[in-house]
């Protein structure tokens, strides 16, 4: 059955890669219209995440950046489907990586690097790191086996840079004489037994300190990169060192600098992060 629904799935979606920019931003805006007036996905997840994290906003300010997130939200779908059929010229003129040199400065001395990121910008797009480092991405294996067929796919159009989450602290461990740049998305909701706390968005929040502890353990390098938007379909991909020696660094220090960078890209633009994401459904114990 999940094979049936994946081959159903690339059907419907590879015509549609295929197809010019403008046409499938055009899709995008009627999708836009279903998913925010019609559908109302997840309305009140945005709308609350919104409201608490900026309090200072009056209900017309927060509704103004909820629709500017749905008109963002729909073209990310649409900028996703795409990938498909992207070639890899066509993916290096989508995404500019505007300073590599943190990444090949490190990756020549012969050490690897932690990335930390958020869902902020177009996080599928990367993958286009891979096209000019050696790229690992831990990423979290979808529940819907077609889904996750389809997002594999997707995500290594270019190179099989993925390890599930579960397998990515072996891998390292296993791997670590190699030069690797390993990618963490850390902005998720972590589990009930996480103990690192952070000011983040106006609340105490808890945060994955997987990638901080791998990279003291290994004693790596750590940059935080963000994925900032210039346009339809176009981004600019900027590195931040956070630290060249996370073993220096005391117990949750790492993952404090990341969240405050991650911070900051949200504050920039705040229409590009997921705010469809539960990201604060768990309550923290006292």
């Amino acid at each position: 059955m999940s094979t049936l629904l994946y081959w159903l799935f690339l059907v419907i979606l590879y015509p549609l890669a295929c197809l010019p920019g403008r046409v499938l931003f055009a899709f995008s805006d009627v999708l836009y219209f279903f998913v925010y007036y019609i559908f109302g996905y997840r309305k009140s997840v945005v709308y609350t995440n919104l409201a608490r994290s900026f309090p200072g906003k009056d209900y017309g300010e927060v509704k103004k950046i909820a629709k500017q997130f749905y008109r963002y939200f729909t073209d990310l779908y649409m900028e996703n489907v795409r990938l498909l059929c992207f070639s890899r010229a066509a993916m290096r003129q989508a995404t500019h990586v505007e300073n590599p040199e943190w990444l090949h400065r490190y990756n020549r001395q012969g050490r690897s690097v932690v990335i930390v990121t958020a869902h902020y910008g177009n996080w599928e797009y990367y993958s286009r790191l891979s096209l000019d480092f050696p790229l690992k991405v831990a990423y979290k294996p979808q529940s819907v086996r077609a889904v996750d067929k389809l997002m594999t796919r997707l995500r290594t159009h270019y190179s099989d840079c993925i390890v599930p989450m579960q397998q990515i602290a072996r891998y390292m461990f296993r791997h670590n004489t190699e030069v690797w740049n390993y990618m963490f998305i850390a902005d998720q909701s972590p589990s009930p037994q996480a103990k690192c706390r952070v000011r983040f968005l106006n609340r105490e929040t808890l945060f994955f300190g997987g990638a901080e502890k791998l990279a003291q353990s290994l004693d790596l390098p750590v940059v935080y990169a963000e994925m900032q938007r210039v346009r339809r379909g176009q981004y600019r991909l900027l590195f931040t060192p956070v630290c060249e020696h996370a073993a220096e660094l005391p117990e949750h220090e790492i993952t404090r600098r990341c969240a405050a960078l991650m911070e900051e890209s949200i504050l920039r633009a705040p229409a590009c992060w997921l705010w469809t994401h539960r990201r604060w459904k768990r309550k923290l114990m006292c």
